[in-house]
């Protein structure tokens, strides 16, 4: 959860100056003049220093530790545990990498259904920036309903969350399986 927190630091003022133009124009930026992605995320940083300061970048930064710490948490003891599901019903001959891939795909998928409401209080504070988490949390409660807040943008997220998720696992126990030092390997169960 602390790598969540320090790398929340790190990408979340490059999400703000990068990514929110493309989903509305709230700074006013006007669109059809020619210009590099480079001189529109200069614009774009500028202008929303102008207009909020430095806390500008991290609009809707609490949102995001609320989705994405629990979500990060979520996912991984969701993983182990549909790990050590799918090994006791796994026939033998089945790859464990395999396995874990599943494993961190259906934990992915259960985490993104869990908390597809926190993301979308954060996706909406960091797009319009209008009042707190509460009062955004109301106000979708108000205008969704309790279906709209777990349906709305969900397919994308699982989508999006079984490829970051397969992904991961591949690379994490691709790399765990490299990294082990050779007097260990015949305890390890590949």
């Amino acid at each position: 959860m602390l790598m969540t927190c320090e790398s929340q630091d790190r990408v979340f003022p490059f999400f703000i100056v990068f990514f929110l133009p493309q989903q509305m124009n709230p700074l006013g930026l006007d669109l059809d003049k020619k210009l590099s992605k480079a001189a529109l995320a200069r614009e774009v940083a500028v202008r929303v220093y102008r207009l909020h300061g430095p806390l500008g970048y991290y609009r809707g930064y609490a949102a995001s530790l609320a989705a994405y710490v629990p979500n990060s948490a979520l996912w991984w003891a969701l993983y182990t545990t549909y790990q050590d599901e799918l090994l006791k019903v796994a026939p033998s001959w089945m790859s464990i990498l395999l396995i874990q891939c599943v494993a961190g795909t259906l934990g992915g998928f259960t985490t993104t259904f869990l908390t597809n409401p926190l993301d979308i209080v954060r996706a909406r504070l960091q797009v319009q920036g209008v009042g707190t988490m509460n009062e955004v949390f109301r106000d979708l409660w108000a205008e969704e309903g309790l279906v709209g807040l777990y349906f709305k943008g969900l397919s994308a997220r699982l989508v999006q969350s079984a490829c970051f998720s397969f992904s991961i696992i591949l690379g994490y126990e691709t790399i765990k399986r490299v990294a082990l030092s050779d007097e260990f390997r015949p305890r390890v169960r590949w």
